[in-house]
């Protein structure tokens, strides 16, 4: 069963995005600030950082193009970061699969990489691919069309929402069976290739965003929580239904400052400082996805819920990032760690695969974390950035402790002179 339970783990980890992260600066009322610290988005493979000065590096495998500079497996792969060429204005970033993403300080979006599933958005508008019809990479960051006031990115590999600063959510990619505005056949079972931004229908009042496997996360202006799309795992906080095309209210959340959703699992941070969590405990036995918390709630026989439920003796926490290793900030600049641990990814020292209960790794004065399938960002206060677990599928550059991956004096890097934000 273990065994199992990775194997599906790890498959479902590769599409994602994770994003696979939880990126910590606050957005204003209008567009994302500039970051006062670097700010990582990674894939199983690839990722990037933004710098404060909006200089984007980038690092890991090229083979779609993901790295953005201009040809596709030239180089292979980097394990030095690489600057972007021509983009300075940068202010967040998401990635995940083979594809890559930045917001601009203006609130348009660049994206590049692997494009199969119509996840870069550069499509024109209203126009459906055939099925059959081959949708091919883009090694070069290239304006998503008719997108703009952009606040958060997410993404889980195939398919990308955004959020936009009037509080409404576009979406793009592998999510034809989300309920789309201007979307004919939009909202049916299986899902369908979208290349183009579509508005999320009847989505409204959104605070933050965050996409899991095949289904999404909204944080709602008053404090609760919307989701939609797979319900295999009760995900979206259903009991009964296996999916749904429109968004649906969590029940049992409230005062919710935080979301990151996971492979069919999700978690919300409360602004008390406490962690909820629901969906796919990870294993009947362990439930290290919930910490080897047993809720109630949970299943008999199985190992999910619907109903969010709290990790016992996880307080103060102010930021939170589902991955293979879930992560937890707390406030005072320490982390917590539970979930699966077989590419070292929690900073413990060790590879011991599911640790029991919260694992704190060895980190302090951490002011922002993100995670990946197999890889933990930490972003220290100062600036410097340090990561556990590797960021191949094999133990090639494995860091079972937290190290260095940006300086100091590279998160400094000030952008070109004169520079005009580039592309």
């Amino acid at each position: 069963m273990k065994a199992e339970c990775l194997r599906r783990s790890c498959r479902g980890f590769v599409v994602l995005l994770f994003l696979l992260s939880v990126l910590l600066s606050a957005a204003p009322d209008a567009f994302a600030q500039a970051p006062r610290l670097p700010k990582v988005a990674a894939s199983a493979s690839h990722g990037l950082i933004v710098l404060p000065s909006g200089v984007v590096k980038v690092f890991g495998r090229n083979e779609r193009g993901q790295l953005g500079l201009g040809a596709i497996d030239d180089p292979k792969y980097s394990d030095e970061l690489i600057d972007l060429p021509g983009v300075y204005d940068a202010v967040d970033g998401a990635a995940a699969g083979d594809s890559s993403y930045v917001l601009r300080a203006d609130g348009t979006v660049l994206a590049w990489g692997e494009n199969h599933a119509g996840q870069l958005g550069l499509g024109t508008p209203g126009v459906l691919p055939k099925s059959w019809e081959v949708i091919k990479p883009v090694p070069v960051p290239t304006p998503v069309p008719g997108l703009a006031g952009v606040r958060q990115l997410a993404t889980d590999g195939l398919s990308v929402i955004a959020l936009l600063a009037d509080g409404t959510v576009r979406a793009w990619g592998a999510c034809g069976n989300w309920k789309l505005d201007g979307v004919p056949g939009s909202g049916r079972d299986e899902p369908f290739r979208v290349p183009f931004p579509a508005a999320v229908t009847g989505l409204t009042g959104v605070k933050a965003v965050s996409a899991g496997s095949r289904f999404a996360l909204a944080l709602m202006n008053d404090g609760t929580v919307k989701a939609w799309g797979s319900n295999k795992f009760g995900q979206i906080g259903d009991e009964v239904i296996s999916r749904s095309a429109v968004p649906v209210t969590i029940a049992g959340l409230d005062n919710v400052v935080a979301v990151s959703a996971g492979l069919g699992y999700a978690m919300a941070l409360r602004r008390d400082g406490t962690v909820r969590v629901w969906g796919d405990g990870g294993d009947v036995e362990l439930l290290y996805n919930f910490a080897g918390t047993r809720d109630p709630s949970i299943h008999k026989g199985d190992q999910w819920t619907a109903r969010p439920f709290a990790i016992p003796g996880l307080r103060d926490v102010v930021a939170i990032s589902a991955g293979a290793s879930n992560i937890a900030l707390l406030a005072n600049g320490t982390v917590r760690a539970w979930g699966y641990n077989g590419f070292c990814s929690m900073g413990l020292g060790r590879c011991t695969e599911y640790p029991r209960g919260l694992q704190t790794p060895r980190v302090s004065s951490i002011a922002a974390i993100a995670t990946g399938l197999n890889r933990t960002y930490f972003v220290r206060r100062d600036g410097v950035v340090t990561a556990a677990g590797t960021h191949r599928y094999s133990r090639y550059q494995l860091f079972q402790v937290p190290t260095v991956i940006l300086t100091r004096e590279q998160a400094a890097q000030p952008a070109p002179p004169r520079a005009q934000g580039g592309l």
